[in-house]
């Protein structure tokens, strides 16, 4: 079990703020690194910045914004979802991250669309898997009611992670946006879970608020997680840039007594 921070809550393209908490916490935290080569100043502050993800625990989340794995083959979603995730790879052949989240879906789901959406998923998985061979790919629960984004019910993902057997990383805020029952999905996964995503929110956005800030009861989650998938990895995922700084290094010492009862 390792406690992780996902990069999107640094300022955006200032990857040397991660040296906060490395000074801070040491080998007691890794990073979950989220690339946005969106950004036009991302890549060249990534490069003078490497050496900060070199050493410990280190997952890749795929990229974000800009790709769509229900998207066809030859389409114009896919090419851009491609320059992405070759992007990626060219790091994740520098850093060499043992994890790599992945996303069913990004967009609006299209009901009558639903099943080829979800078999085209599945295909670019399989080409993610080739074109990682030496990363583990964990298939997250996304999508939520609200946006619209949610291409698969409680039910439908747990059958769908149990038949592919996948290894599964569950954001419990996206579960919670859904009304999903958080622990009947750890339980029902518990062999199959390798990390989690964890954030607060009021039960129906997505909204990635700090720990204590939301319907989750997470001092009793967190100890639920801790006995039920001991070897699973924990991530703190934040998203918005008012969170770094000393409101996180708070949440890290918080749930760090979670981690060494």
């Amino acid at each position: 079990m390792n406690l992780l921070i996902d990069t999107c809550v640094l300022p955006r393209a200032k990857l040397e703020t991660v040296q906060i908490y490395k000074e801070r916490f040491g080998s007691k935290i890794g990073f979950e690194f989220l690339p946005m080569f969106d950004l036009l100043t991302f890549e060249a502050n990534l490069k003078k910045n490497l050496d900060l993800f070199s050493e410990g625990t280190l997952f890749f989340h795929e990229p974000v914004w800009g790709v769509e794995h229900t998207a066809p083959k030859g389409s114009i979603e896919y090419k851009k979802s491609m320059y992405h995730i070759l992007m990626t790879k060219k790091y994740a052949e520098i850093l060499h991250p043992t994890d790599m989240v992945y996303h069913l879906n990004n967009c609006r789901v299209i009901a009558e669309r639903k099943d080829e959406m979800l078999r085209t998923s599945l295909e670019n998985l399989d080409e993610m898997r080739n074109l990682f061979p030496d990363v583990r790919l964990l298939v997250e629960n996304t999508g939520t009611d609200a946006d619209g984004c949610k291409l698969l019910d409680q039910d439908e993902f747990t059958d769908l992670c149990r038949d592919q057997k996948f290894d599964v990383l569950v954001d419990v805020g996206h579960a919670n946006a859904n009304s999903w029952d958080i622990y009947k999905l750890i339980m029902d996964l518990k062999d199959q879970i390798r990390g989690f995503h964890l954030h607060n929110n009021d039960g129906a956005r997505d909204q990635h608020n700090r720990l204590r800030e939301g319907t989750i009861d997470f001092d009793r989650l967190l100890p639920f997680i801790r006995e039920t998938v001991p070897e699973a990895n924990w991530v703190i995922e934040y998203t918005r840039p008012e969170y770094h700084g000393q409101l996180l290094l708070d949440d890290i010492d918080w749930i760090l007594k979670f981690m060494e009862l």
